[in-house]
């Protein structure tokens, strides 16, 4: 036993050296935390009165912050905005009324505090806008993009709707309107689409008169003998009580980006820096004062710290040789036991006779060994409850996209022809609905499946108004079979929507149930335009790895998801295309009687 514990690799030398190590680093750590503290608190006797006025002051800035983000919030989630800037409305007239509506809502949100400068809404794709308070008088117009191509537009962007403060600066927009010499803080935040799972339609610039930030700064003099700052990540000046220094770079310690106080020498005087960090951003309120002799204390508590250490280090040694040596020994029997349960044997059980934490390991052990099969079967368990999940998520994330387009179809239709072919459309789409529910069930047959794509099939033929021939076909035999119910639709619906639609004059859809050796094969073939060669072989490269991350081909992926977690890797997706001739889309699964 002495032996193998003095062995260099054993594990008492390593206990050993561990908590020697341990107790070193505690007495180094406390032994500088006191000293630190000490002179802290001498420190404190020049900068204690500086540092709780930072603290305020950032407070203070941080509920300013707090309020613009509150406003550049309420002006995300607006709808009437995100409608006129996508320019959703139907009519003239309705365009009108949003845009009173819009400039309602801008007047109204500036009305209590009345310090708004501009508001930009720089749209990616739509309309783009201004409002601005000139005078006594709200302007609220058109305005032109051009923008896209700055740094400030992209790092806006890649924010990706959170607020990104600018700070107080010259305006980004070249034709501003308001007067030059009137500072402005700038607020800048990307408008995401709220119902299009969050796509970025416009980034807003926000300015403020900045004076309110200005007038808190200048309220801080240190009795004369100081300034204060405000500064971004970079230590670059983004306030300041006079606007002189804006956007220079302050040379701040490195130990003071957490917050409190820390001297250094600046220009050969000793210099204490008081710093506080705001909670909205990465920026930070920067007060320099002097600091004179305040470090002569410091350094005799500094010299009684460390003779203190070495006599702590000391006792240390001899501690760590007695924990080392209890530690070992139960150690040793547990690595002997567990080494047993590795090589299969889980009749294995330790012989417990100790009262304190080593018998408690022991006992938790002898239980362990015990329950591990039945551990192994609820994971097992888990998994598949999870695969579960996750396949009832991807088939309804399917089934939306298709009553989207639905419902979008219904709803011009009504508004533009006015014929009864609204009729056809909603009594397929409600059957539609009822199959696609079907009480819940994720599995239902082939000939359910067919009455499904049927109802489909009855609304596209309303759409597209005798644009194709439809042919659909299924062995008897496979009429009752189980069968995944969203993984058939969709193939249908690509072939109308990518091959059909784009085709010059009558096209041919045929969807076909086979028994092929014992499986179920489905084919969708379309006479439409085909896919380019390179686009095939990605769309194959996808339904060979459906786990790969990335929002193109959602339909398609899903499904070769799909039919791999419930069938296996065997099973998966089949794309064949001629470019000009037509695409065939199909797969093949087990047969599964009902």
């Amino acid at each position: 036993m002495r032996h193998k514990m003095f062995n260099p690799h054993s594990v008492g030398v390593k206990v050993f050296a561990f908590y020697l190590a341990s107790m070193l680093i505690v007495i180094a750590v406390l032994g500088y935390l006191s000293y630190v503290k000490s002179a802290q608190l001498i420190e404190s006797k020049i900068g204690g009165v500086a540092l709780q006025t930072v603290q305020q002051t950032a407070k203070r800035i941080e509920s300013i912050l707090a309020e613009y983000e509150n406003r550049t919030l309420m002006i995300f989630s607006n709808r009437e905005l995100q409608k006129q800037i996508l320019d959703l409305s139907g009519d003239t007239f309705e365009r009108l009324q949003i845009n009173n509506r819009n400039y309602k809502f801008f007047s109204d949100l500036i009305n209590t505090k009345n310090d708004t400068m501009n508001i930009y809404i720089l749209s990616e794709t739509g309309n783009s806008f201004r409002y601005s308070q000139e005078n006594t008088q709200s302007v609220y117009n058109s305005f032109s993009n051009r923008y896209e191509r700055e740094d400030w537009y992209r790092s806006i962007k890649e924010a990706d709707g959170h607020s990104v403060y600018f700070g107080i600066r010259p305006s980004f927009i070249s034709d501003d309107s308001g007067p030059e010499d009137v500072p402005r803080f700038i607020v800048g935040r990307a408008i995401k689409h709220l119902e299009e799972f969050g796509e970025i339609i416009a980034i807003m610039i926000y300015e403020i008169n900045a004076n309110d930030i200005m007038q808190i700064l200048s309220e801080i003099d240190f009795n004369g003998s100081g300034s204060v700052y405000l500064v971004d990540g970079s230590n670059r000046i983004v306030a300041d009580a006079g606007g002189g220094s804006l956007m220079t770079t302050l040379d701040i310690p490195e130990a003071g980006r957490n917050g409190g106080t820390v001297h250094k020498d600046k220009g050969g005087q000793e210099t204490l820096f008081v710093y506080s960090t705001l909670e909205q951003s990465e920026w930070r309120l920067v007060g320099m004062a002097d600091a004179n002799q305040f470090m002569k204390d410091s350094r005799d508590i500094g010299r009684y710290t460390f003779y203190l250490g070495i006599a702590a280090g000391i006792v240390a040694i001899l501690l760590a040789f007695y924990v080392a040596r209890a530690v070992y020994r139960p150690l040793y029997t547990m690595v002997r036991v567990m080494r047993k349960a590795k090589e299969g044997d889980l009749s294995i059980r330790i012989r417990n006779t100790r009262k304190d934490e080593f018998g408690i390991l022991y006992t938790q052990f002898n239980g362990m060994i015990s329950n591990l099969k039945e551990l192994i079967d609820e994971i097992y368990v888990q998994k598949l409850l999870q695969k579960e999940l996750q396949l009832r998520m991807m088939g309804s994330q399917i089934n939306a996209h298709f009553l989207y387009n639905t419902l979008n179809s219904v709803h011009w239709i009504a508004r533009i022809h006015k014929v009864e072919e609204i009729s056809t459309m909603v009594f397929g789409l409600s059957k539609y609905l009822r199959l696609s529910l079907n009480e819940g069930r994720d599995e239902v047959t082939v000939r359910e499946v067919m009455e499904l794509i049927d109802s489909y099939l009855s609304i596209q033929k309303v759409r597209y108004q005798g644009k194709f021939v439809i042919e659909l076909q299924a062995d008897e035999e496979l009429m009752e079979c189980k069968v995944l119910k969203y993984i058939f639709q969709p193939l249908v619906e690509n072939a109308i929507y990518h091959g059909l639609e784009k085709k010059n004059g009558k096209g041919r859809l045929q969807v076909r149930f086979r028994n092929e050796e014992g499986c179920l094969r489905y084919e969708v073939t379309d006479d439409g335009i085909g896919v380019e060669p390179c686009k095939l072989e990605q769309l194959r490269q996808m339904a060979e790895h459906p786990d790969l991350q990335t929002d193109r081909h959602f339909a398609l992926r899903n499904i070769a998801a799909q039919i791999r977690l419930v069938y296996g890797p065997a099973y998966r997706l089949f794309l064949k295309s001629e470019l000009g001739q037509g695409t065939t889309a199909g797969f093949t699964i087990p047969l599964q009687k009902k």
